[in-house]
């Protein structure tokens, strides 16, 4: 990614991936409810598109990224937080990957919206 502020957008790529996958990892245990494993796919697919959007040297850095929500969070929150962290105010200079990974990562608040 072509990166004119890269600490800002980077870093705002990052907690999106990060959040969304700790989303993804929230899903309850097998036989829970089919709603939430799908949008904990769901959560799992926009986060590794968004994940492509990022430099190769900075895999290992996501572990370090920290997630500010609430231990009572629950999927659709972080869903919504991965949403609130995504660098949309940058979205002019944004490549049509990244457009995309918004695109989707809109559809998955809209699904979290309904998942009960």
């Amino acid at each position: 990614m072509n990166d004119s502020n890269p600490g800002g957008r980077t870093a705002a790529w990052m907690r999106v991936v990060a959040i969304l996958t700790l989303a993804a990892d929230t899903a309850p245990p097998r036989g829970g409810d089919p709603d939430l494993h799908s949008l904990a796919l769901g959560a799992q697919i926009v986060a590794s598109h968004a994940l492509a959007l990022l430099p190769a040297e900075v895999d290992g850095a996501l572990e370090d990224v920290v997630i500010d929500v609430g231990p009572a969070a629950t999927m659709g929150d972080l869903i919504r937080a991965a949403d609130a962290a995504a660098p949309r105010d940058m979205a002019a200079g944004l490549p049509v990957a990244a457009a995309a990974v918004l695109a989707a990562l809109d559809a998955l608040v809209v699904e979290a919206e309904v998942v009960p």
